[in-house]
């Protein structure tokens, strides 16, 4: 292995680390490996595997291709501010791509960078939250109240409930099916990651955590039977410290029916419906879209969703709202295709990762977010250099 091939790999790893955490350092490291990957490409790859670049990257290439549509919406040259973050939609495929042998060799331990990154990301949520809780002369029974849940619990990470939660699930079902970390370490991270869960109080993560079980049985569990009983000690456990020392804050967040029918992200849902209804063909771009839903949170009676300039929180009302029905129809096609070929080459792990994915874009705009984009980019990009048949490590599966 060759010094640019190490370093493209060691800032891979990096990045994958730091997408459950600061952004700002996140990005940092993926532009690196993006740099190094370009040099890779241009001097030292030969020859260029064009077809593999181009045919096989097509589901994510089409989404930097509806932000180019929306950024030149308005042929306003300050919208190109808006598709900044979207380039990793076409810049990672091509340097993953470009060598995908290497990369789908290597894929466990890009995983592995996602483990450890999450559980670090938790475990610095945990510290600030004790530290916190201690010079502030607070009892235990404080752990699960409103002021170190949610949002307040992952600031200091610069972190998003919802997709760390994301993050935090891929995790444990990687960790469920991985045979190379030893039993006491998965054990630890197990117990770190369900707590993690609960004190993000996302309703979300938590319905992903129930479908990830369902997923569990239906798909044989036999040869998991150890990382199952470490799963459920741990959401036992968790449940048990919600029950003895939670607040009414996290039932009302959890377990309330109120919080689950919140009328005011229906009336959000309905904003960008309008908008696609009013301009249904290509939709109205990424800066139009921006001023008429704070128009419209207003006339509703929306007043934060207006100040603080709320998306649509559901990924497929977002692209018919900026790109019209075209953005909604590749939406629709490029996941269904990724999922499907998954469920094709009975690789268990991205079935499940392009599930969760499709399911919390119900309520989520993952892909207007930095986060959500980087995360797309890169394991849909890692699954599509796999070959059609079985990747090896999930050779158990056929004898679970």
């Amino acid at each position: 292995m060759n010094i640019v091939t190490k370093y493209k790999l060691l800032f891979l790893y990096l990045a994958v680390f730091t997408l459950p955490m600061y952004m700002r350092l996140n990005n940092i490291f993926l532009a690196i490996f993006l740099l190094i990957s370009l040099v890779d490409i241009l001097f030292y790859i030969r020859p260029l595997p064009v077809r593999n670049i181009v045919s096989k990257g097509w589901p994510v290439y089409l989404f930097f291709a509806l932000a180019v549509l929306a950024t030149l919406h308005s042929f306003d040259m300050s919208s190109f501010k808006y598709l900044e973050k979207y380039w990793s939609f076409l810049l990672v495929p091509i340097a993953i791509l470009s060598d995908k042998e290497l990369y789908n060799q290597k894929r466990n331990n890009i995983f592995k960078a996602l483990v450890f990154g999450s559980v670090c990301t938790l475990l610095i949520c945990y510290g600030a939250t004790i530290y916190d809780m201690i010079s502030k002369g607070e009892p235990f029974e404080y752990l699960f109240r409103w002021r170190h849940t949610g949002n307040r619990f992952t600031a200091i990470t610069d972190s998003h409930p919802t997709y760390l939660g994301i993050f935090v699930i891929t995790s444990i079902f990687f960790l469920i099916q991985e045979k190379s970390i030893v039993r006491p370490l998965k054990f630890a991270f197990y117990i770190i990651l369900i707590l993690g869960l609960f004190q993000l109080a996302s309703r979300t993560a938590l319905l992903l955590l129930v479908i990830f079980l369902i997923f569990l049985i239906i798909n044989r569990t036999r040869g998991y039977k150890l990382g199952i009983i470490s799963l459920l000690l741990g959401i036992v456990l968790s449940f048990s410290l919600l029950i003895i020392i939670g607040s009414q804050y996290m039932e009302d967040r959890i377990f309330s029916i109120e919080a689950v029918t919140d009328s005011k992200r229906v009336e959000r849902w309905s904003v960008s419906y309008e908008i696609f209804k009013e301009n249904p063909l290509a939709g109205v771009g990424y800066k139009e879209v921006i001023e008429q839903r704070k128009k419209k949170y207003i006339k509703r009676d929306l007043p934060i969703s207006a100040e603080t300039e709320y998306n649509a929180h559901n990924q497929f009302l977002e692209y018919l709202s900026t790109n019209g029905a075209l953005g909604g129809f590749i939406y629709v096609i490029a996941l269904t295709y990724l999922l499907l070929l998954s469920i094709a080459r009975q690789d268990a792990l991205f079935t499940f990762i392009f599930l969760i994915f499709i399911l919390a874009n119900l309520t989520e705009s993952m892909m207007v977010r930095i986060k959500g984009i980087e995360f797309f980019a890169i394991f849909a990009t890692l699954f599509l250099c796999g070959n059609f048949s079985r990747p090896k490590e999930d050779e158990h599966l056929r004898h679970a």
